[in-house]
């Protein structure tokens, strides 16, 4: 039966496969230290328990912290506490299913004009696009033309308006080669 312990664990091993960023790591272990204060006995051996009594668990991570930490900050640890025994009971229990599991990472990006942040994902495409993510600078797309014809470019992931007006007009000018 797994105990909160495992959690740690977890983190760690997920570290090492390259599932989460040494950052995520980081945070996700202080919310589960910030938790593990007000653990008993039965929650801190066993995760089922622990599971079952977290909204009181996190009352009292509240009542103990709401002097030193903001609401907003209490309940982002609460989010990364359930994220980790989320992403524990999906992928932790079998080494295989870690093997196959593709953490997406977020990108945070500037506040904009708003005054409100965004939040981009990275790495992450739209369920049947033609961009492909190649790594941490490129897309690859690809275009299915017409039946036996696949047409493919390689663009950085920054590219500007410039450098996107040069592929038009070279595109262009294939066009019009053809006529």
């Amino acid at each position: 039966m797994p105990t909160f312990q495992d959690l740690y664990a977890f983190v760690d091993t997920a570290v090492r496969n390259r599932k989460y960023p040494e950052s995520t790591a980081q945070g996700l272990r202080a919310a589960l230290k910030l938790f593990e204060k007000e653990l008993n006995d039965e929650e801190r051996d066993s995760l089922d328990k622990f599971t079952a009594n977290i909204e009181p668990i996190y009352q009292n991570v509240c009542r103990h912290n709401s002097a030193s930490m903001s609401a907003s900050s209490l309940a982002a640890y609460r989010s990364r506490v359930t994220k980790t025994v989320s992403d524990f009971n999906r992928y932790g229990v079998d080494p295989t299913k870690m093997a196959s599991w593709n953490y997406k990472s977020v990108k945070r990006v500037s506040k904009s004009a708003s005054g409100k942040s965004t939040v981009e994902p990275e790495g992450t495409i739209a369920p049947n696009s033609p961009i492909i993510s190649t790594g941490a600078d490129m897309h690859r797309i690809e275009l299915s033309l017409r039946p036996g014809t696949k047409f493919t470019i390689y663009v950085p992931r920054d590219i500007n308006e410039f450098e996107a007006t040069a592929l038009k007009g070279i595109l262009d000018s294939l066009v019009k080669s053809n006529l």
